[in-house]
């Protein structure tokens, strides 16, 4: 359909206003709020259904919810579907965490980090529902699992420890099948595994179970799109504008037909993929269910559409942005520790753009440019885009890439398929399955078929260190905290140091892998997802759901927080205690006891600060984060998972950099007490002085091949420096830099430290000021203090040279 210049202006105007209209009333009018619906639905299912098979009582349960839950559809909506019964509104999972929830219940709406208000009535409603699950919830029996020595360490804050009370998230269905078959073709697929299927002994009764559980499910959400197809064609009668009724009845018709059978237009395939979307959530609540890579499983429809004259450009674009307000409507409850690893509410909702093909061509097409432009109008932190970057993208596509950037939204982020490709080899995908990589935040999996759950925990690099150096006390408390693997005075050398914080880190990798372990085995036994897993790659072939192994390829991923903090630590322990011999042991181990709080540590303090750092191409220090990344990926690599594949490690932290740096004494980096570590893989802010290049040269230093679940690079550059078209051409060039030397992902914060500090002054004013906290973005003034100062502390560059 051919469009004159007046009326794609006109339609534009009517997108915008749409969109902008939605989020008013989606994100900006509703304030979060808990309400127990899906609590009080869950309880009653399982009371009905106690004698159920595990697997059987969750789907039945899935069904329960969606035929009671309350259902909405915004004013502007173009398709239907959301998790909770209005906007920005949690769920309660009192099967995954009734303790915690409870724990929290009085701190939830006065927290200084993702406050959600909760009546006195809801808070009664759900304290009285909740106290009958505290024996019976997945938190409280891995609590009575997991070994003392794990929750002491998790205490001292050495590590984090995944999924105790919460599920497992950071997958992608398998849309395009979706899309080919409905949910009715899947049924199919499920009847025929169950067809003359005689079980024997336990694992064919489970096997059994399961595909029943699956069918449910499948059945369940096709009734659920029949409720939105109702709540459509009633709220069409009752509106006097005949365009939106219009609308509605279209929205009405295509929820007959949808998900329940192959989607045929672009408009069905969108509202195929998002009501599965929002069950997914509603089933079990996890982080970052992801929408995968869009803009190919997408593109026929919208390619079909556009030559049969069904939608034009316009129409698409609108559809696409109404996803940003969508997922930004959707938050998620945590509890008060995660709001400061996880700070600014992040689901790590999504989109995959661009990448190769199956036979390595170029993929990007015209829907990758209408994601672009979406996202654009919509302006919001969520879904976050990863670009997938390789040799043959053109100019065109990577330029817009960059336009988008200049907007400041945090993204998209750079994946590299030069880097991320091999990785998935390694990890034992086939080429084309490789090829077919989606992202998450940073982590990458070939969607459909991989469940790599990459939250299993986080080590705290820095305090490995003061142990390392302190015969496992932690100087600033003086508890026996690690091992006992001597004492920087008695070390005959670097390496000696070196050894006993490979013995540190390792001991506590191995905390996390024995209390991820029995978490994962938990999930298994108590809470399985029947209807994600049949969408999944193998899980209907197999019977089994992707808790217990039914996916293709399974891995557990740990996180290593702070090694740039961790490196320039070590650096200047060697340069000053090993090399110049300038501090004494000793002295060293008081002064970062004291917080450098005396005059002679200050002293020391100022030494510290001026030995070598990372980020600035230089190898005394660039060197020794190579090496201590390669010692990290080595540990985690050696454990297998329960699920048949291994731990695969990550250099990443989301914002547990900052809550670690909390419970941290002083580093020989001469950074305080309390302070942030360095984020992701980052430099530490500040002092990376030689410019962004030096610092991409010391990042790629490290192997980022060998790190298989990803590498995070924050880099913040001034608004300023992107005022020209040559300017983001130098941009553009800076990000085939980057691949072309080996990183794997590199993302950016287009925002002034004046313009951050202002905004922490007045949120009133800046409410809408977006910024990419680590693989995600988040509203600033939603931020804690602490995470807030630490995005204000990162080298602002002013060109890039």
């Amino acid at each position: 359909m051919i469009m004159t210049e007046e009326k794609t202006a006109a339609s534009r105007s009517g997108t915008i206003s749409r969109i902008n209209g939605m989020k008013e009333r989606m994100i900006a009018n509703s304030p979060p709020e808990l309400l127990p619906e899906r609590a009080l639905l869950t309880s009653e299912a399982y009371a009905a259904y106690a004698g159920e098979p595990v697997v059987l009582k969750r789907a039945r349960t899935l069904r329960h919810i969606l035929e009671n839950m309350t259902i909405f559809i915004d004013e502007g909506e173009l398709f239907a579907g959301h998790p909770s019964p209005q906007p920005r509104s949690p769920i309660v999972c009192p099967e995954l965490g009734a303790r915690w929830v409870l724990a929290d219940l009085d701190k939830f709406a006065t927290r200084p980090a993702d406050a959600i208000a909760i009546t006195d009535e809801n808070k009664s409603i759900l304290k009285e529902c909740l106290e009958k699950w505290q024996d019976s919830s997945l938190d409280a029996i891995v609590s009575g699992l997991i070994s003392d020595e794990a929750k002491s360490a998790i205490a001292e804050g050495m590590i984090t420890v995944g999924a105790q009370g919460t599920a497992h998230g950071n997958i992608a269905i398998d849309n395009a099948k979706l899309l080919s078959l409905g949910l009715r073709g899947i049924i199919g697929e499920i009847d025929s595994k169950m067809d003359g299927f005689i079980p024997e002994g336990a694992e064919g009764r489970k096997k059994l179970d399961f595909w029943r559980a699956a069918k449910i499910s499948c059945e369940a959400v096709i009734a659920f799109a029949a409720r939105y197809s109702k709540l459509a064609s009633e709220i069409a009668e009752s509106t006097d504008d005949p365009v939106r009724r219009d609308e509605l009845l279209d929205m009405s018709d295509i929820l007959k037909r949808v998900p329940e059978y192959p989607a045929e237009t672009f408009r069905e395939a969108l509202q195929s993929v998002w009501l599965v979307y929002a069950v997914l959530y509603i089933e079990a609540d996890p982080h970052a269910i992801l929408l995968g890579r869009f803009d190919q499983y997408m593109y026929p429809f919208y390619k079909r559409d556009m030559e049969e004259g069904r939608m034009t450009d316009e129409e698409a674009l609108e559809l696409v942005s109404s996803i940003w307000i969508k997922c930004t409507a959707i938050i998620k409850l945590m509890d008060s520790v995660t709001t400061k690893t996880f700070a600014g509410f992040p689901l790590f909702q999504n989109i995959t753009l661009a990448g190769q093909g199956a036979r390595g061509e170029d993929v990007s097409n015209e829907l990758t440019d209408i994601v672009l432009e979406a996202a654009a109008i919509a302006r919001t932190p969520q879904p976050s885009i990863g670009f997938r970057y390789h040799n043959k993208i053109g100019e065109a596509t990577l330029g817009k890439v960059c336009d988008t950037i200049k907007l400041g939204l945090g993204y998209p982020a750079i994946m590299n398929d030069n880097c991320i490709i091999p990785k998935h080899l390694m990890r034992g995908a086939t080429l084309e399955e490789a090829r077919n990589y989606c992202t998450n935040c940073v982590e990458t999996d070939v969607e459909g078929v991989t469940d790599s759950r990459p939250n299993s925990g986080y080590v705290n690099f820095p305090k490995c260190l003061l142990l390392a150096m302190n015969d496992g006390v932690d100087p600033s408390t003086g508890r026996q905290v690690g091992l006992k693997t001597g004492h920087l005075r008695d070390f005959a050398g670097f390496g000696d140091l070196v050894a006993a914080y490979r013995k540190q880190m390792a001991h506590f990798v191995k905390l996390i892998v024995d209390a991820y372990d029995i978490i994962d085995r938990a999930h298994a036994s108590y809470a399985p997802e029947p209807f994600m897993s049949s969408l999944l790659g193998d899980c209907v072939e197999r019977g089994l759901s992707r808790q217990d192994g039914g996916v293709r390829y399974n891995f557990s991923g740990i996180f290593g927080v702070g090694i740039a903090s961790v490196s320039d630590a070590m650096a200047a322990v060697r340069k000053l205690c090993f090399d110049l011999g300038k501090v004494d042991p000793d002295d060293l181990i008081d002064a970062l006891r004291i917080g450098f709080s005396a005059p002679w540590a200050e002293d020391i303090k100022i030494l510290c600060k001026k030995a070598p750092k990372f980020g600035n191409d230089d190898d005394y220090a660039d060197l020794i984060a190579r090496d201590l990344a390669h010692m990290f990926c080595e540990e985690v690599t050696k454990h297998p998972c329960v699920r048949g594949g291994y731990y695969i490690p990550e250099l990443h932290s989301v914002s547990t950099h900052v809550y670690f740096g909390e419970l941290t004494g002083a580093t020989p980096d001469g950074r305080p007490a309390g302070a942030a570590f360095s984020d992701g893989a980052s430099p530490v802010g500040g002092s990376d002085k030689n410019g962004p290049t030096a610092a991409v040269r010391s990042m790629t230093k490290i192997d980022h091949q060998e790190i298989l679940q990803g590498v995070l690079y924050n880099q913040k550059f001034s608004p300023a420096m992107m005022n020209s078209p040559a300017a983001l051409s130098r941009l553009g060039e800076y990000i085939r830099t980057w691949c072309d030397l080996g990183g794997h992902h590199i993302q950016f914060n287009i925002v002034s430290t004046e313009k951050l500090r202002e905004a922490q002054g007045n949120a009133e004013s800046n409410r809408d000021l977006i910024v990419r906290v680590a693989g995600y973005s988040a509203y600033f003034v939603e931020l804690n203090e602490n995470t807030q100062n630490e995005i204000i502390a990162r080298t602002e560059y002013e060109e890039i040279y």
